[in-house]
């Protein structure tokens, strides 16, 4: 994973702890809406990816937004965590979205196209 944290700092100016946090909470976004047996079998062989996931902040929308976003449920409470963990990380919801493609890419040579797909349309979705 050090690899990603290197590229995601040099391709979007981040610092280290941004970039280990909003990927962190990206790829729990990814296992919260996959399911924990389905992303670790798709995931699984990531080296690093478990250790990662430790990494992100507490991305729970509180307040009004929070409020909101759970009664909207599903794709509205999850974006609503992430917007907020990239909040703590001092990055903003645009950042959010740079960060997708960076891992994408990374991801591509160790699962896969198929594996990246599907991944993508679960953070895209």
């Amino acid at each position: 994973m050090k690899e990603l944290i290197d590229l995601l700092g040099k391709k979007l100016g981040v610092d280290e702890k941004q970039a280990q946090g909003g990927a962190a909470i990206l790829f729990k976004a990814a296992r919260e809406k996959l399911g924990s047996a389905e992303f670790s079998r798709m995931l699984g062989s990531v080296p690093g990816v478990d250790a990662l996931l430790s990494k992100a902040p507490d991305a729970k929308a509180g307040g009004l937004l929070g409020g909101l976003a759970s009664l909207a449920g599903g794709n509205a409470a999850l974006i609503a965590n992430i917007v907020s963990g990239f909040s703590k990380l001092n990055l903003t919801s645009d950042h959010a979205q740079k960060f997708v493609p960076v891992i994408l890419d990374y991801l591509r040579d160790k699962v896969g196209p198929d594996v990246v797909g599907k991944l993508e349309k679960t953070l895209r979705a």
